[in-house]
């Protein structure tokens, strides 16, 4: 069949900010490891970042913090200073079921945050130019698309005067090793959300099930250089540019997979993102896999195939662009034409 060049419609979408957090677990130490989680203190983390968003907005935190549990094992980098002083050591805290320290710290000292989440294997940092005033956080080893939030944080600590950065207070209840601390973060990719849909006309003869989706660049690693502040109140923890360093060749990010296809809609779209390099908004090409079924039910075509390349979404760092998708044939062939491929089209 032949099909009709979809419209491409790119947005830049302005978000509200949201508070994000994570878990809320009962208080107590655990020491007791089922092989999935680690043996550690265990740690409630208070966290909130913006979502992405069209324009840079005051990034102050409202009253109170919501929970939020990950979907998968989670770690963070971090890091935790007592003082200005060299080495830093990157520690970790990771969600298992529950978010267990794997560092031992003062109770009720207050320690200097910075890092970043998820780290993700291959991830490495280090820290350097510590003053009291801020630092500089290097990440080696990131990949340039991938379908992680990856975002930067530091340690917050409410105060009487609102919102502090970069500091926080180990909590001790009851003589349990309950420990609380509160993380600002902010994003260190740009992201694109892809609105997919089938006309109204295709639907009633067609139905495409998507299986998977991947996004590719030409780019196989990023270097990333982050200033980092704290102490002043509401602002974000990145200060300035962040330096993207890339090398090597191709990196391709599997951002969706369905084995047995979802199906597009006339009316309600599948939404897929995926976060990139922002420097990369022009080097990005989508690979899709999908099935083909008559308006019975039966199948036409299996694991048809679509390569597009993505047009400049000239976004920036903590922007999302909306890249709406639409199937809209204008006359069928037979049923075994091969122009079923690539019956995703981007112009």
């Amino acid at each position: 069949m032949r099909v009709k060049k979809e419209v491409v419609c790119i947005l830049l979408m302005a978000m509200t900010m949201l508070l994000n957090a994570c878990s809320s677990d009962e208080s107590g130490a655990q020491t007791v490891t089922t092989g999935e989680e680690p043996v550690g203190k265990q740690v409630q983390l208070m966290t909130y970042a913006p979502y992405f968003t069209e324009k840079e907005a005051p990034r102050r935190a409202p009253s109170g913090f919501t929970a939020y549990t990950p979907d998968k094992v989670t770690d963070i980098g971090i890091y935790m200073l007592e003082s200005t002083t060299a080495p830093y050591t990157e520690n970790y805290i990771r969600y298992a079921t529950k978010w267990y320290a794997h560092f031992d710290v003062d109770a009720n000292k207050t320690y200097t945050v910075y890092g970043y989440m998820p780290k993700i294997t291959g991830m490495s940092s280090s820290l350097s130019s510590v003053t009291s005033d801020g630092a500089t956080l290097t990440i080696n080893g990131i990949k340039p698309v991938t379908a992680d939030d990856i975002c930067i944080i530091t340690g917050v600590k409410e105060t009487d005067t609102g919102l502090k950065e970069g500091q926080f207070g180990w909590r001790m209840e009851n003589a349990n090793d309950n420990f609380y601390m509160y993380l600002l973060m902010d994003h260190l990719y740009a992201s694109v959300k892809f609105s997919l849909k089938v006309s109204e006309e295709y639907a009633q003869l067609r139905t495409i099930k998507l299986k998977t989706m991947t996004l590719s660049t030409d780019k196989g690693s990023v270097n990333a250089v982050i200033s980092l502040t704290h102490n002043e109140t509401g602002a974000s923890p990145i200060t300035g540019d962040v330096t993207y360093t890339l090398t090597g060749d191709n990196c391709a990010a599997e951002i969706f997979n369905d084995a047995e296809g979802q199906a597009l809609s006339s009316t309600t779209p599948i939404a897929v993102s995926a976060c990139f390099v922002p420097t990369l908004s022009s080097d990005l090409t989508l690979f899709s896999t999908y099935d083909v079924y008559d308006s019975k039910g039966n199948l036409i075509r299996a694991n048809c195939e679509a390569t597009n390349k993505i047009p400049n979404l000239e976004a920036s760092r903590g922007q999302r662009v909306q890249l709406n998708m639409k199937v809209d044939p204008t006359y069928l062939y037979v049923m075994s034409d091969k122009d079923l491929d690539n019956l995703f089209t981007i112009e």
